[in-house]
């Protein structure tokens, strides 16, 4: 499959609906307050284009990647924007991020722990709604250049597919307003498979 037609899109975005609505209920769960999230835009660019969606391919940022196995094989990429980061250590613990050189190993062991239940409630809603069976392992952090970032996926997986499913969320936490990106990337005859099992004609 080389292109996506209007139904394909259309059905990755409702994907992207349900997962982000999920991620902001674990979310909740996890800061114990409620979280609200706003509609995601969602995209499906070409995988050498999502740098420019990130701010560029030497842009520093935080990324977490989750690998998929089992019937759908891939990997889930969230960026975390330093925001996001310094609202959701501030939760657990006082400690000003003024910048990503900022963060400590303590640190990222608190955003693992968001980036594992955000991840899993993504995961959870594509594997129910294609009523497969999907694995994850556990969140790996990077913080470096978005384009050292985006070559983790063509080093980990066998073949990246030409398309991606990215979602730019938008949370509110109390006053305070967040953004982060989270990015399915499959192995190319998996997203063959995802559509297949929605019952999409390739």
């Amino acid at each position: 499959m080389n292109e996506l037609n209007e139904m394909h899109v259309s059905v990755l975005t409702e994907i992207g609906n349900i997962g982000s609505g999920n991620a902001a209920t674990a979310l909740a769960s996890l800061l114990n307050t409620f979280v609200d999230i706003e509609i995601p835009n969602i995209h499906l660019p070409n995988f050498e284009d999502v740098p420019k969606f990130l701010g560029g391919a030497d842009n520093m940022a935080l990324g977490l990647t989750v690998n998929l196995t089992g019937d759908i094989q891939g990997m889930m990429l969230e960026i975390i924007q330093k925001d996001f980061a310094n609202r959701l250590i501030n939760t657990f613990y006082e400690k000003e991020i003024s910048s990503l050189s900022d963060i400590s190993e303590m640190d990222l062991s608190v955003v693992r722990e968001m980036g594992n239940i955000t991840t899993a409630a993504y995961v959870n809603s594509i594997a129910k709604m294609t009523n497969t069976f999907i694995n994850i392992t556990p969140p790996k952090d990077y913080i470096d250049t978005v384009g050292n970032i985006l070559s983790l996926p063509e080093q980990q997986i066998h073949e990246v597919g030409r398309k991606v499913l990215f979602i730019d969320e938008r949370f509110r936490i109390a006053d305070t307003q967040i953004q982060s990106s989270m990015i399915l990337i499959l192995e190319v005859n998996s997203m063959d498979v995802l559509l297949t099992k929605l019952g999409i004609p390739l």
